[in-house]
């Protein structure tokens, strides 16, 4: 072999496998396993697997995904697994020919019709790519800046989506040089439905916030919001949000159903009261308006379960506590100097190093305002 034919050799096994390395298999393999167990059980047969022996429970998850797997077929390719398990199983037909009989091996038929069978269900996962695709690119053109600027502050705007599109929700608005808006939400379930609902719950803050009248404050504005996602979202679906309007010193919040915010101020976190149920839950809410100071160098973080519910592969969670201890260690918690940018980075780095193998499996969405 000449040494240009080696290149392309070599030239030709990294493009097939993408600069995988082989000592990925074994986290690769088992990682697809989790990943195939928690797409085709349901919580029942989850519940059931505590109960049994490894090998009882080996056979049980190979039976329940293989018969999630033919369901999932189209009624015709479920026609054409059968035909081709029949096939491959190599069952021989003779055929009567001038009196001769004729021995047929239908193996190789019984392989091509699963070929077809996959060809046909990668064409579709490749199209609902597509779709997927587009619909993230659209996600992104609603996104704001990640560090919009504004007198007297300093912000970092942060999400990440655990698949193609995002169901949370992360966007600013600017009133004046003095007075902006942050929102954070994050709509129950993933995949198309949550994403489509987060981009109409943002367009909903966006057009109420400009125009609902300021008589009622934060709390009759989080109301309607409220009122509007409950009339045009399903029954099953809700969604956390906590808004804040910044002006001054002051941060006003409203909180419905999300996770506190933190302000960190003089080496101390501490963790703003907890607010009313999620939007959707119920047509008319109350809600409550509460309100902070924040002097120079204080730090307001607003941050999504993908942040504390991140799990690694010994099913630890990052918790509310690691991202506490994190805070308190960053330049900020020990002077005025910390970038938001720099620390909101610097903790998604964290959440990762802790997930390790395990995967993102939330939207992971941050929001992080110092006062300058």
């Amino acid at each position: 072999m000449t040494s240009s034919d080696s290149k392309r050799q070599r030239n030709f096994f990294h493009v097939l496998f993408d600069d995988f390395r082989m000592s990925d298999v074994g986290k690769t393999f088992f990682k697809e396993l989790r990943e195939i167990k928690e797409f085709y059980l349901n919580d029942e047969q989850r519940e059931r697997l505590k109960t049994m022996r490894a090998g009882r429970s080996a056979l049980h998850i190979t039976g329940w995904v293989l018969r999630g797997m033919f369901y999932k077929l189209s009624p015709f390719r479920r026609l054409l697994l059968v035909v081709g398990v029949l096939l491959l199983m190599n069952i021989s037909i003779d055929i009567n020919k001038g009196g001769r009989s004729v021995h047929s091996d239908t193996a190789l038929l019984g392989g091509a019709v699963l070929v077809l069978i996959l060809i046909l269900e990668l064409k579709d996962k490749l199209l609902a790519h597509d779709e997927l695709e587009a619909g993230r690119r659209i996600q992104e053109l609603l996104m704001p800046e990640r560090t919009p600027k504004v007198d007297g502050w300093s912000i970092w705007l942060f999400t990440r989506s655990a698949n193609e599109v995002c169901g949370d929700l992360v966007d600013f608005l600017r009133f004046d040089e003095h007075r902006f808006g942050v929102a954070i939400a994050d709509v129950s379930g993933k995949g198309l439905h949550a994403a489509l609902l987060t981009a109409k719950l943002q367009a909903t803050i966006r057009a109420l916030a400009f125009t609902e009248p300021s008589d009622g404050g934060l709390a009759s504005l989080v109301s309607r919001i409220n009122a509007i996602f409950h009339r045009d979202s399903p029954s099953n679906m809700f969604a956390s949000l906590l808004y804040a309007e910044c002006g001054g010193g002051e941060v006003r919040i409203v909180n419905a159903g999300h996770l506190p915010a933190l302000v960190l101020s003089n080496s101390a976190v501490e963790e703003m009261e907890k607010g009313e149920p999620a939007l959707g839950l119920a047509r008319e809410i109350q809600y409550t308006e509460r309100a902070v100071q924040m002097k120079s160098g204080d730090l307001c973080v607003l941050y999504s379960d993908g942040v504390t519910e991140a799990r690694n592969e010994q099913g630890d969670f990052f918790n509310k506590e690691r991202l506490i201890k994190f805070l308190l260690k960053t330049p900020l918690g020990q002077s005025p100097s910390g970038a938001p940018a720099e620390i909101g980075a610097s903790l998604v780095a964290e959440v990762d190093r802790f997930i390790g193998a395990a995967g993102t499996a939330d939207d992971l969405s941050l929001i992080i305002l110092k006062r300058a």
